[in-house]
């Protein structure tokens, strides 16, 4: 018996430690999120194209539900593959008695509670004043306010790759005749690409979105998600401009394959109770942004470069003619891209909010700016310093096509907890 005692004293140390070994082997120190069952809902944040396990504490076991993700389980753990694309998806554990927890994924996205501090924001009212025969801008006072949302936001610029994926279908397979300069540009971006293929997170950022397409995107990826898009695009009745009385707005409609002066007016309407994807509102764009202005973002963007094949960079603004061209070329650089998530982030996690390419956001239903119904923020690639600030913007009134500018979408969310 004594023997018999001894024997078990020994194997049963190193059975524990065999387990804990094992136990450590299937589990990196790194990406592995523990889920606790006391939580309903949990909201956990990846990267595109990687692998994650994914943990319960609970001790009796239970069951996953998985749509959208590849998976294998392992013990009281899935190993879970975030995909290919940007995405807000989610999974389900389900407890032997019957519990359900529902975890969300936001892949290459961030959880962003705005409603935990007052944020700086822009103003309201006209900003332009009359000299001359000209409109000359002022600069945007901000003021302290609250907003009351959780959003998830997309953690880069929305990548070249991301956007013909997205807009795939929509696309044509050869360049034809007639097309302009943007339409081509993007089917030649197509003819390099293979159908579901691989997106890199750090792909370069998408600089030839007019605003059209930034309302096509937004509601394609809802629906590759399985949310209700929040934008109808309807043939229009008339052909004013600025917001109506409703919130919506009338904005030229320009497809892939439309030649050149080809082109419909669409009407705008916003479904306030959609879930899906949408542009930034103005004061949204202006509260992630944070406090980071040019004295900040040093090491943060991209700025300051300019391609000397370009028509704007030879000019001077001191000259009359230049300083008009230069006034209201926001967008219209000629400008190359650059990766997206080079450079630190900001506070929130949000990386590139300046320079590189502005940011396609929209006025909350009124027109603030002269007749304007959008706005772009951030900057460009072309821009000096001092103009790398949350007061700066280049607006848009729909019928524009201004073609060299980018986006970044946010979804509105409830959710009480995050990894």
């Amino acid at each position: 018996m004594k023997f018999l005692l001894a024997i078990l004293m020994l194997i049963v140390p190193l059975a524990l430690a065999f387990a804990e070994a094992r136990s450590r082997a299937f589990l990196p120190s790194e990406g592995v999120f523990r889920v606790a069952m006391r939580d309903s809902v949990s909201w956990l944040e990846m990267e595109k194209n990687t692998d994650y396990f994914i943990c319960t504490d609970d001790v009796h076991g239970g069951f996953w539900k998985v749509n959208d993700f590849s998976y294998k389980k392992e013990e009281n753990c899935i190993r879970l593959n975030s995909g290919n694309y940007v995405k807000d998806g989610k999974i389900w554990y389900v407890t032997r008695m019957g519990n359900v927890r529902t975890i969300h994924f936001l892949v290459g996205m961030k959880y962003v509670d705005l409603s935990t501090e007052k944020h700086w924001v822009g103003f309201e009212g006209a900003d332009y004043v009359v000299k001359g025969n000209r409109r000359q801008p002022f600069k945007d006072s901000l003021r302290l306010e609250s907003i009351d949302e959780i959003l998830a936001v997309d953690e880069y610029k929305v990548t070249e790759c991301e956007f013909v994926h997205a807009l795939w279908d929509s696309i044509p397979e050869k360049v034809s005749a007639g097309l302009d300069s943007n339409s081509i540009f993007w089917i030649e971006k197509k003819k390099s690409m293979k159908k579901g293929g691989l997106c890199d997170a750090h792909d370069s950022a998408a600089v030839r979105v007019r605003l059209y397409h930034a309302f096509l995107y937004a509601n394609m990826r809802s629906l590759r998600d399985g949310f209700r898009p929040v934008y109808s695009l309807e043939k229009a009745n008339d052909a004013r401009r600025s917001f109506q009385e409703d919130g919506s707005f009338n904005i030229l409609k320009t497809g892939f394959a439309d030649v050149q002066g080809d082109s419909s007016i669409v009407h705008v309407k916003e479904d306030k109770d959609a879930d899906g994807y949408r542009l930034p509102f103005y004061y949204e764009w202006v509260a992630l942004a944070g406090a980071d202005d040019s004295t900040e973002i040093q090491g943060k963007a991209w700025f300051g470069i300019r391609d000397r094949n370009d028509v704007y960079s030879k000019m001077d603004k001191r000259k009359y003619m230049d300083s008009f061209y230069l006034e209201g070329s926001c967008g219209k650089w000629l400008q190359k891209s650059r990766p997206v998530g080079m450079l630190p982030p900001n506070a929130y996690g949000l990386y590139d909010m300046f320079g590189l390419v502005c940011e396609r956001v929209l006025l909350p239903g009124k027109s603030i700016f002269y007749a304007d119904i959008a706005s772009c923020k951030g900057g460009f690639l072309t821009s000096l310093r001092e103009e790398l600030n949350v007061r700066t913007h280049c607006d848009d009134d729909g019928f524009d096509l201004i073609p060299f500018q980018g986006l970044r979408l946010v979804r509105e969310i409830k959710g009480d907890k995050i990894f």
